[in-house]
């Protein structure tokens, strides 16, 4: 990677995909003052929606001073455009993340009445279950102009390795076979064939697009996943080469969607992340305001935990506990509260970042480390979490937290005290105690 780099779930996948319940995220929650977005900027801003076919969306200023979309939008694609283009012109901060409100097609009714379908087959419910694996990890890019390479298929053929020896049915897609085609092939087949009393595992590891609001609001944000053919190394326009890079990107909410499907457990473990160093080569004629509203700092952002862990889940029945890691740092010591789970369903989260960071991994001319006196070649999460599962037969719990230590400490001295990287779990009641 640069080995930081912009490594994803998330995606989705919790990897594990991903506890608590949380509404907000923590570093889009900063004061929000003193952002009087200038006029050029919002004319701009309009203009280029209009070039973009957005012909009834038009921007304002919110009571902070941020820049809100208002007007009116056939569907939630159409606000995806909207708002990929405000970010690019103002930035993450002054881009207001509250949808318009006139939306004339959403997306959640679609879905909702394709869940509600898909429940109500009952020969399917009463079929036997399998373990079923998706694995995707990609390390070199077509785009290679603007994505560094990651050890994403290092990293993936690990997890394969421990997926197949845990008895998962695998499927792989790695380096060029993660076309954007055949991984949105491959997830929509998975989500049809996918059974109530089947266990699923995902685990993706790539680079993620910048991130989106989600339209349940409160600062609740989505990516979408690289793959290996997203971008256009031909584009030197900014606002049309995000345009492009989501397009030609995998939504995260057809992760989201066959992660929500019912299962006897899902676990996802997403190991990407975002950075504002994205795209550094192309031309930005608001990059001065951008740089002074971040303190000259270059944007990040991190994996939108929030839509993992808000109304779509809770209305199945699923709540989820408290981070394990925030519970164990409480000095008080007083019980944590623990939601209570309505199902027996086991579901597990695991990213290897917290909002707003990097992915790391050794200096690419490097490559490998050392620990426990093997040499892994790789992601220092990915590769210690599956190193430590292995050491503890399995068992998700410990070998999480070992893993935790491990990558703070080392992601410390990679970056020279300039990165930090923590990893998070998040897990339905069902889950504790549970192994891979």
């Amino acid at each position: 990677m640069k080995i930081p780099c912009l490594r994803a779930l998330g995606l989705s996948l919790v990897l594990l995909l991903g506890g608590c319940a949380a509404n907000q995220l923590h570093g889009y929650e900063p004061v929000y003052q003193g952002y009087n977005v200038p006029q050029p900027l919002l004319d701009t801003i309009q203009a280029r929606l209009q070039k973009n076919g957005l012909a009834g969306a038009r921007v304002e200023r919110d009571a902070t001073g941020r820049v809100r979309l208002a007007g009116q939008y056939r569907n939630e694609d159409e606000v995806d455009r909207a708002f990929i283009i405000v970010q690019s012109i103002v930035g993450l901060k002054s881009t207001s993340p509250f949808y318009p409100e006139h939306i004339a097609e959403k997306r959640w009714d679609a879905e909702a009445r394709q869940a509600l379908a898909q429940q109500a087959n009952a020969r399917v419910a009463s079929l036997p279950g399998r373990k079923l694996a998706l694995v995707i990890g990609i390390s070199d890019f077509r785009d290679n102009k603007h994505f560094n390479p990651i050890p994403g298929e290092q990293d993936a053929a690990v997890v394969a390795k421990a997926a197949l020896n845990a008895k998962y049915q695998v499927t792989a897609l790695l380096g060029r076979q993660a076309t954007k085609a055949a991984v949105e092939d491959t997830l929509r087949r998975l989500e049809a064939d996918l059974r109530p009393n089947d266990s699923l595992f995902i685990y993706i590891s790539s680079h993620g697009t910048r991130p989106l609001p989600e339209a349940s609001g409160g600062d609740a944000r989505r990516m979408s996943i690289i793959a290996w053919d997203s971008g256009d190394i031909a584009i030197n326009d900014e606002i049309d080469y995000y345009l492009n890079l989501q397009k030609t990107a995998v939504p995260d909410a057809l992760v989201q969607r066959l992660a929500k499907k019912p299962t006897k457990n899902t676990r996802i473990l997403i190991d990407t992340c975002y950075s504002g160093e994205m795209l550094k080569g192309l031309p930005d004629a608001s990059g001065g305001y951008i740089a002074r509203t971040n303190g000259g700092m270059p944007e990040m952002a991190g994996i939108a935990m929030a839509s993992w862990t808000g109304k779509a889940y809770t209305a199945k029945g699923i709540h989820f506990s408290e981070d394990r890691s925030a519970s164990n740092a409480r000095r008080d010591g007083a019980a944590a509260a623990r939601p209570e789970v309505y199902d027996e369903r086991s579901y597990a989260i695991i990213t290897a970042t917290s909002e707003g960071e990097e992915s790391l991994a050794p200096p690419h001319d490097v490559g490998t480390f050392t620990l426990d006196g093997k040499v892994l070649r790789g992601s220092f999460f990915t590769q210690s979490f599956f190193h430590f599962l292995d050491k503890h037969g399995g068992h998700v719990e410990p070998a999480f937290e070992e893993a935790r230590q491990f990558t703070m400490r080392n992601a410390g001295t990679v970056s020279g005290g300039q990165r930090t990287q923590r990893p998070r779990q998040f897990a339905t009641k069902a889950f504790d105690q549970n192994n891979l």
